[in-house]
């Protein structure tokens, strides 16, 4: 999850295409690719590219040819006469990037941020939303809506989310569902599956999901079985119980019918260091049992970052409640009239700057934050501070210590070190919640289950793989470190998120797909965004091609938009 959207808030009629009209397409683009050389006509030509097909193929030599939004042909195309021809020498010609693990979808709540640069600009041409389960059925259908009237820069899929369906019936209650709810969570589900959702997903770390039993994620679950859906999982104590949550990801989907799929994987924090290995095995072992296991990670040492100053609660003085009620109204974007971040911030400051004197305060606000009560979410109870690294401070030789050894070195504890930064920098120290070992990173990412994923935004990102992931997997991980081939990368981000998500006209460039292409040139890409600056734009994706329109030409973004709804239909030709 977007990290300062703690502070901030979470904010959290398409069709099918009938068979009988995608098979006339599709017969009208194999026509239109056979016709002999000198008679076609095609809407575009890219000429002179190196084509990197999305299978996990060796790259290969070979134009491109356009024609209503469709490939039509490839290979040697010299003589074809195109209404624009555009010459891609030395680039690489791919299927546009499939993000499975998005938060992008805030960006369509305003229309001055829905063109989605930032992932544009990654190459991105489709975002699957609802991760972490909290994605509601009106929401969905509202940006299936938006895709219909031209006013989103990429296409979407979406879950249909745990979080949001148990919120909708049972509110923020700490209890089972009795029957009657759990019918209406398991209507709701059905529902969106019948409006296109590609599956369930959960969010067992956050409220209210975490008081869901294993039984009720299973109840719902299996709804979605007849539809070929799949299950994706912010699991339940990543943490903490780093093998049993996704074991238990694994069980439901075993129990359900359906394909398991843990979101975001990752060793993460300073007790599951070194535990890639055992992940690996873990998913290895739920495949040898006859599931078919896949994974999604972000390239990045660090999991969502969050200010210091969230994520400390104020003790029970009357003062203290009163700024937490002010943090609550800011986190759930309902702040009190003529409430601001800024003020909000300078007051936190004040008050933290004042409690210095006053022990009895700092214990209450210690044990507040360190073991909350019910109903109030505190990212060091769920994680733990051994789980938090420092990424930006002001005091540069505090960067990259992990937040323990480092309270120990200055002979403090982790709360009292929170509290000193908060005066000292008021919301500018920020701490990423789950350190990960850049070993851990890489055994899991070579496996051929494992796809790559942002988990990143598009407003105000305040974590780098917003606007860098994919660039970063083909600079540093292709290029600069030699972990993978361009190839085995370019699979991992179009190809096998397509075969994930059922898609068998996206994710590989072959006649007859549609035209999802992005073209960057394989010397220059690389992300630029980095922990003190995570809104810096990657650079050297130069084309991308959306339904075959164009979304990014020569490196501008478009006026319009041709992102759309794209239904989950498991089989179905688009």
């Amino acid at each position: 999850m977007n990290p300062r959207h703690i502070f901030r808030g979470l904010v959290m009629a398409p069709m099918l295409m009938l068979a009988a009209a995608c098979s006339e397409q599709s017969g009208q683009a194999q026509a239109v690719a056979s016709t002999p050389a000198g008679a076609t006509q095609y809407d575009l030509v890219l000429r002179n590219g190196t084509v990197v097909d999305g299978t996990g193929k060796d790259a290969y030599a070979a134009d491109l040819a356009i024609v209503g939004g469709r490939i039509v042909a490839i290979g040697e195309l010299d003589a074809a006469a195109a209404g624009e021809v555009i010459d891609v020498s030395g680039k690489i010609v791919a299927p546009g990037f499939i993000d499975v693990h998005s938060h992008a979808d805030r960006a369509l709540d305003d229309p001055s941020t829905a063109a989605i640069e930032g992932f544009l600009r990654q190459g991105v041409t489709t975002a699957v939303y609802g991760v972490d389960g909290f994605l509601d059925l009106e929401r969905m259908q509202r940006y299936a809506e938006l895709g219909e009237q031209g006013g989103m820069g990429i296409n979407f899929m979406a879950y249909i989310g745990h979080n949001a369906v148990r919120r909708e019936v049972m509110g923020m209650d700490n209890r089972e569902p009795d029957p009657t709810e759990l019918q209406q969570m398991q209507d709701i589900v059905r529902d969106a599956m019948e409006f296109g959702a590609a599956g369930l997903s959960t969010g067992l770390m956050y409220l209210p999901g975490s008081y869901a039993s294993t039984e009720e994620v299973v109840a719902l679950a299996k709804v979605t079985a007849p539809y070929g859906g799949v299950y994706d999982s912010h699991v339940r104590d990543p943490a903490k119980n780093l093998l049993a949550s996704h074991q238990e990801c694994l069980d439901i989907g075993l129990a359900a019918g359906v394909d398991p799929h843990p979101g975001h994987i990752k060793a993460v924090g300073a007790a599951n260091f070194g535990k890639g290995p055992d992940i690996v095995n873990l998913v290895e072992a739920g495949i040898a049992r006859g599931q078919n296991v896949t994974v999604d990670l972000y390239p990045y040492d660090g999991a969502a970052t969050a200010p210091v100053i969230a994520l400390l609660y104020p003790g029970n003085d009357e003062r203290g409640k009163t700024l937490r009620q002010r943090m609550a109204g800011i986190m759930s974007d309902e702040p009190a009239a003529g409430d601001t971040m800024e003020q909000l911030t300078q007051d936190l400051r004040q008050y933290w700057r004042d409690s210095a004197g006053q022990p009895e305060i700092l214990a209450q606000a210690r044990a507040i934050t360190e073991e909350p009560p019910e109903g109030l979410y505190s990212w060091v109870e769920v994680v733990g501070y051994q789980s938090m690294r420092v990424v930006v401070s002001e005091n540069k030789e505090y960067e990259g210590r992990m937040v323990v050894d480092l309270a120990e070195d200055l002979d403090i504890t982790p709360f009292e070190l929170y509290r000193q930064l908060i005066v000292a920098e008021g919301d500018n120290a920020m701490v990423t919640l789950g350190a990960i070992q850049e070993d851990d990173i890489r055994v899991v990412m070579r496996q051929p289950w494992a796809m790559i994923s942002s988990d990143g935004a598009e407003v105000d990102p305040e974590h780098p793989r917003g606007r860098g992931t994919f660039p970063r997997v083909l600079g540093r991980y292709v290029r600069e470190w030699g972990v993978l081939s361009l190839e085995e990368a370019v699979h991992k981000m179009s190809g096998l998120p397509a075969q994930y998500l059922k898609l068998t006209d996206r994710g590989v460039l072959r006649e007859g797909a549609v035209a999802d292409i992005v073209v960057f040139d394989p010397e220059t890409v690389i992300d630029r965004a980095t922990w003190a600056e995570p809104t810096l734009y990657a650079e050297g994706v130069e084309h991308v091609f959306i339904n075959g329109d164009a979304a990014l030409l020569h490196g501008s973004v478009s006026e319009s938009r041709h992102g759309q709804f794209v239904p989950f239909a498991p089989g179905v030709t688009e």
